[in-house]
């Protein structure tokens, strides 16, 4: 029997063992011959505690994969309903340190004699979570941290993923909650998303993007990475004395402004979501620090999402509805974003989605919460079996999360009345929502949105131009050719119009008419 097996064997029966413990060998010990050695273990006494609460604390004494796995599950809101989501949001990332003997060998061995690359190192560590453990440093008279990655992680993971894609399929056969929900495809991104952050050189990519992306905001600071001395196992970071986003009595003390801390976390994450289109997917407060000036400092950057500009198009689009209480533009988003699982009824669809907007019609926009509006909108979601790209669950996620801390920060802080307001103040053209010009404006964000197709109507334009020179109809051409121009300038002057202000609208206007005018004229003329 091969060490691998063996291996794999042993922990396949702990497993067993512990999903027994807290009441789950119904689900598995009849359709797996392998969960019948469960059977050898002391149930525990779990009985008065809820099944989401017992799959948490099974989840904790399953270790870091599982830990992991049940963090990323918390953003499934896809899937999972929200008692889930909630109690796995809890889970805590914290276990036993490793003896440092066995970390050092790990340093040696990626990036050279610990005691010739660092001046000083501080051999207890300042952190310990379930893929690395840190520690504080001195390199080249600078203070750094060191991401050191633990011992033999990388193998413990891919034991425990091969063992999940069993127990996923076990779960979806024989659960009615999670039949059709293609957990294969789940566990898939969970792999992908748990193995990008065993590599810290993917990591140091992110971070260093984050760092171009933010050198000119006075109010973020992202610490720089140590390349040359950065590895797949060891990360070294500059260290930056801050205070935890949510220590507020410590943030009173050195006299930070809280309100314009919430305002400057939305602004960081609204920045990364609808300008870069780049994102931090985990922003728990253990990951963002503050220190003197309102200055926000982001850290740890493994777990990140990415949007094409199509989707923050599709995206802005829901929130306009959502802030406008548009209940067709939020059903029009979501068929853009979503993947839905055959046919869709839209009128029921619509229905769903207005008596969610029929909620928070009558209330003003600052009572409105975003995060109950996205957790309404997932229960629909779950309703029609729509799967939703993994960026956009990780980004309700990421939203949420920025709401609950501007909150506790500021309790008066509204994510959706700033969003409004940061649209403003950046010259975002599709989220530039003034009252007074609302349908309007409503009217060509649809065309623009229709004009994105672009490339199909050149295609059809050419094939129009085709036909007509076969024919050798001069007159013809030239009046494609004049409605083709007519396109050029309808776009030119609706975007004037979006984002521009006084004499320009004027003259975007004017564009408008005159586009309309010429296409209509060529079109009646033929």
């Amino acid at each position: 029997m091969s060490f691998k097996f063996k291996r794999y064997f042993k922990r396949y029966i702990q497993i067993n063992r512990i999903l027994f413990k807290y009441g789950f060998e119904g689900f598995f010990r009849n359709f797996h011959p392998a969960f019948i050695l469960a059977r050898l273990s002391k149930r525990g006494k779990f009985e008065a505690i809820g099944f989401p609460q017992r799959v948490r604390m099974a989840l904790e004494e399953l270790g870091p994969t599982f830990i992991k796995i049940g963090q990323i599950a918390a953003s499934r809101t896809d899937i999972l309903p929200e008692e889930y989501t909630e109690e796995l949001s809890k889970l805590q990332d914290e276990v036993k340190p490793v003896d440092f003997r066995e970390m050092e060998k790990i340093i040696n061995r990626e990036i050279g004699d610990i005691k010739k690359v660092f001046e000083d190192f501080n051999k207890e560590p300042i952190g310990s979570a379930s893929i690395a453990q840190v520690y504080l440093a001195k390199y080249k008279g600078e203070d750094v941290i060191v991401k050191v990655r633990r011992p033999h992680i990388e193998e413990i993971v891919n034991v425990d993923l091969g063992i999940l894609k069993i127990l996923f399929s076990i779960l979806e056969r024989n659960i009615p909650l999670l039949k059709g929900k293609k957990l294969n495809k789940v566990i898939e991104t969970f792999e992908r998303t748990l193995l990008k952050e065993l590599d810290f050189n993917i990591e140091a990519n992110n971070a260093e993007r984050f760092r171009e992306l933010f050198k000119k905001d006075k109010n973020i600071y992202i610490p720089k990475i140590y390349r040359e001395i950065t590895t797949k196992e060891v990360l070294v970071q500059e260290y930056v004395d801050g205070i935890k986003i949510d220590d507020i009595e410590k943030m009173k003390g050195k006299n930070i402004d809280l309100k314009k801390v919430a305002e400057s976390g939305a602004e960081l994450y609204l920045k990364q979501i609808l300008i870069f289109g780049f994102f931090h997917a985990d922003p728990h407060p253990g990951n963002i620090f503050v220190r003197e000036g309102n200055v926000i400092i982001p850290i740890d950057y493994g777990m990140v999402g990415r949007i094409s500009s199509e989707m923050r198009r599709n995206i802005q689009e829901f929130i306009i509805g959502m802030s406008e209480r548009d209940s067709e533009r939020i059903v029009r988003a979501l068929l853009r974003i979503g993947l839905f699982e055959g046919e869709i009824d839209k009128d029921s669809l619509k229905e769903d989605i207005l008596f969610i907007v029929d909620k928070f019609e009558g209330r003003r926009l600052k009572e409105i919460s975003l995060r109950d509006f996205i957790v309404d909108i997932m229960k629909v979601i779950r309703k029609y079996n729509v799967r939703m790209p993994e960026e956009l669950l990780y980004l309700g996620k990421a939203l949420s999360q920025i709401e609950s801390i501007g909150k506790k920060l500021y309790p008066e802080f509204n994510t959706v009345e700033f969003i409004r307001r940061f649209s403003k103040e950046h010259k975002l053209a599709f989220l530039s929502i003034k009252d007074s010009m609302k349908e309007k404006k409503w009217f060509f964000i649809d065309m623009f949105n229709t004009i994105t197709s672009i490339p199909e109507i050149v295609m059809r334009v050419d094939e129009t131009m085709r036909k007509f020179l076969e024919r050798k109809e001069e007159k013809n051409l030239k009046s494609i050719e004049r409605i083709v121009s007519c396109f050029g300038i309808l776009i030119l002057s609706m975007f004037l119009f979006i984002v521009s202000e006084n004499y320009l609208k004027v003259i975007s206007i004017t564009g408008i008419i005159f586009s309309f005018f010429i296409f209509f004229r060529e079109i009646f003329k033929r």
